[in-house]
């Protein structure tokens, strides 16, 4: 039996596709590990941002030097942007985009196909198996909101949904193998048609698991969606994009929303016990006072986590006309997230002694030369315990180090 490997870039959509792929094929090749030489390499891209594009490039041109009498298939978003200059032009290696995602074994009969239709197939359907601690449901592709700095919309499609009752069934058969934690993900999951009801299905199901919603647009939370999230089975944490905490900014970015929409949005799920993450991107279009409004924003509002980005021209985006320098960039950056490390360690300390679920993941660690469980809260912090077991656990953080929480039942 032939050997195929996969490497896996960027988002959790990406993670759920590749376990498609490996599903689909597990009958007529030996899935191995990707340091492990294969007949067949499958590289799912990610090209949201530049650094990301170029790792993904490089993994290509280095199986093909490793790896001449191999098959590459170079599959996923920067499918549609790599060029012939980006890789050694050689008979093996294939080129093509989303949809093959869904039909691996055709990629490999095909050399190149970026056509528009593999970029808005069909996903009905769904995975069965997870070798990880948490699986992940894709609930739709896609998205219509083309803001102006982002790529992905121009990659992934016009957005669709996959059918309600696929994804009840998707999560009641990982419900039922006792996976305490599912994760819903997707392009743009807050465009899902009728998501509220959506979760208040998964809500009535019987089983013991909680849902945690990955990124969600700002555009898409309200205080109904807040309150299904707060009083029913799912993670109390609620990842939501700010990008830029200045309307000036958000309003060339055409994100349909203001820093008082966002506002609102923080301190109602604050107050409903909900944690609050974001994503901030530094450099587009930024002047010094904008990047301040950005920093004041997130010290003076119950943002607990975020991931920062430092912008990156994307082909088919708006050219900006006020560049800032990598120098700069960085000092912003390290401000912002010195900023969000400090905020983060004075939430923990108030969280000391308070009760939340946590599912244990397999990974160990040692401190102070005692041995723990690494798992997940649901309010997505780490947490280090003794415990084992499967599933959701219920307990309570009995101390924060400055890095973990610890946890008891």
């Amino acid at each position: 039996m032939k050997t195929i490997a996969f490497y896996t870039f960027g988002c959790k959509t990406n993670q759920y596709e590749t376990q498609l792929m490996i599903e689909s094929i597990v009958n007529q090749y030996k899935v191995v590990d990707k340091s492990t030489k294969a007949d067949i390499y499958v590289i799912n891209s990610c090209a949201v941002t530049k650094s990301a594009s170029d790792q993904s490039r490089h993994v290509l041109r280095k199986l093909q030097r490793q790896n001449p009498n191999s098959h590459i298939v170079y599959t996923g978003c920067d499918s549609y942007l790599i060029s012939e200059n980006d890789y050694f032009d050689t008979s093996n290696v294939h080129i093509v985009g989303n949809k093959y995602k869904y039909d691996i074994l055709s990629a490999i009969k095909c050399s190149i196909d970026t056509s528009l239709s593999t970029k808005t197939y069909n996903i009905d359907k769904i995975v069965s198996f997870w070798n990880k601690s948490r699986p992940f449901v894709k609930i739709q592709e896609g998205c219509n909101n083309f803001c102006s700095y982002c790529v992905v919309a121009h990659l992934r499609g016009i957005q669709r949904c996959k059918d309600s009752s696929l994804v009840i069934k998707e999560i009641e058969n990982f419900a039922s193998q006792g996976f305490g934690e599912i994760v819903l993900t997707g392009t743009n999951i807050g465009s899902y048609e009728n998501l509220k009801e959506l979760l208040k299905k998964i809500d009535s199901l019987k089983y013991n698991f909680r849902i945690r919603l990955s990124s969600i647009e700002p555009m898409y939370v309200d205080e109904e969606l807040i309150d299904i999230i707060a009083q029913g089975k799912f993670a109390k944490h609620l990842h939501i994009p700010l990008q830029f905490a200045s309307d000036r900014i958000l309003k060339l970015a055409r994100r349909n929303y203001t820093t008082y929409d966002f506002e609102r949005i923080v301190n109602y799920a604050s107050k409903k016990g909900i944690f609050v993450g974001t994503d901030i991107i530094v450099g587009f279009e930024e002047t010094d006072e904008d990047f301040l409004a950005t920093y004041k924003f997130i010290e003076n509002n119950d943002i607990v986590f975020a991931h920062i980005f430092t912008y990156s021209h994307r082909p088919f985006t708006k050219e900006v006309s006020n560049y800032v320098n990598n120098n700069t960039l960085k000092e912003r950056s390290n401000k912002l997230k010195e900023l969000i490390n400090i905020k983060f360690r004075q939430k923990m300390q108030q969280f000391v002694n308070k009760n939340t679920q946590i599912v244990v993941q397999q990974k160990r660690t040692f401190v102070q030369n005692n041995e723990y469980n690494f798992a997940i809260a649901s309010q997505y912090f780490k947490v280090l315990t003794k415990i084992e077991k499967k599933g959701l656990i219920e307990g309570k953080i009995t101390n924060f180090d400055g890095v973990y929480a610890y946890f008891e039942r």
